[in-house]
């Protein structure tokens, strides 16, 4: 239906699969919109005879193709029936219908069985798949009184006329109450095969398409929660710096590489000067260590001499004298100077 009315892709390929079973079959019938103007050339001289009315459209220089795109889709159907009935007189076709009539199958193979009707003008048809949904079509056939209208009316296509009954759920479910609560017994039968028979069915493809649409939504709805996020400034290899032929960008580093080295000559000294006055006080306690130790007094040299008791008795005596001393500190023993042995001398 979609097709019909947009005239798109779908449609083509409907018209090329029926194309291609009525010999001669045109090379290029894949190519673009040829399509269009080899329907034309087929239906052309078979038109009287499965069609009424004058064709929609004709061959004409490829002036076809956008008359077809313009056409009412009520007449781009006309077409498309015509090409079916021109498909169908085909022999493999008749040979197929035939084989498969014989075994009694050709009701569901071929056309669609109808839930059924009053038994005079009005009968319902049940229609669909998962993919395009689920219908309930009416049929009236609108009888005239004339008796010559009464004579081509078997042939006359303008006394039937088809309703939408159904597209949806909520719609099948009326149409089954109507159906079911109506006195005639024809009709509260197809009433009550609509609820057994047709609305399970749509139940089930409903409840897929709900399914689907929740998760169309749970999709987007993650989708925009990620855009609405602040985007990461990232490395990208798209980004390229651009090329620069002058020395300003080397002359601005050196210049900022100079400054760095000053600003940490510059702590260095800071810190220096900080340390300065803890290792002025280091000195000074050292200075009076210094002085501690000049002021300790130290055994002077005795001069050489011939007699080695005499040297003795002034060793004992310097040593006593530095034992009544106060004792000094490892660094001020160090200072001392040491004191010479006559006696070995």
């Amino acid at each position: 239906e979609t097709g019909l009315i947009e005239s798109n892709s779908t449609n083509a390929q409907l018209h090329i699969a029926l194309l291609k079973g009525i010999p001669p079959v045109h090379k290029s019938l894949d190519d673009g919109d040829i399509w269009i103007t080899v329907l034309c050339k087929k239906l052309a001289p078979y038109w009287s005879w499965i069609a009424k009315g004058d064709i929609p459209i004709t061959a004409n220089k490829g002036e076809e193709v956008s008359e077809y795109k313009g056409l009412n889709p009520v007449d781009r159907l006309k077409l498309l029936k015509a090409l079916c009935e021109l498909r169908v007189d085909q022999g493999d076709a008749r040979t197929y219908i035939q084989e498969n009539a014989k075994e009694g199958a050709w009701d569901s193979c071929f056309r669609k069985r109808k839930l059924g009707g009053d038994g005079k003008k009005t009968s319902y048809w049940f229609d669909g798949n998962d993919i395009q949904g689920y219908r309930l079509y009416k049929e009236v056939t609108e009888i005239s009184k004339n008796a010559k209208a009464r004579k081509n009316a078997c042939s006359d296509v303008s006394c039937v006329c088809w309703e939408t009954e159904a597209t949806n759920l909520d719609e099948f479910q009326r149409a089954a109450r109507e159906l079911s609560s109506n006195k005639a017994s024809a009709l509260a039968a197809i009433g009550q095969m609509i609820e057994t028979d047709a609305i399970p069915v749509v139940e089930k493809y409903h409840k897929k398409i709900e399914k689907a649409i929740k998760k169309k939504m749970k999709q987007e709805r993650v989708f925009s929660v990620n855009f609405s996020r602040p985007i990461r400034t990232t490395r990208s290899c798209r980004n390229r710096v651009p090329a620069s032929y002058t020395f300003e960008e080397y002359d601005k580093m050196i210049s900022k590489a100079v400054e760095e080295t000053e600003e940490m000559v510059q702590g260095d000294e800071e810190g220096r000067e900080q340390h300065s006055p803890s290792l002025g006080s280091n000195d000074s306690s050292e200075g009076d260590n210094v002085k501690s130790t000049e002021d300790v007094p130290i055994a002077e040299e005795v001069p050489e001499s011939g007699n080695d008791d005499e040297k003795e008795n002034e060793n004992e005596k310097s040593k006593v004298e530095s034992e009544g001393k106060i004792e000094f500190s490892a660094k001020n023993r160090l200072r001392q100077r040491v004191t010479r042995n006559s006696a070995l001398c």
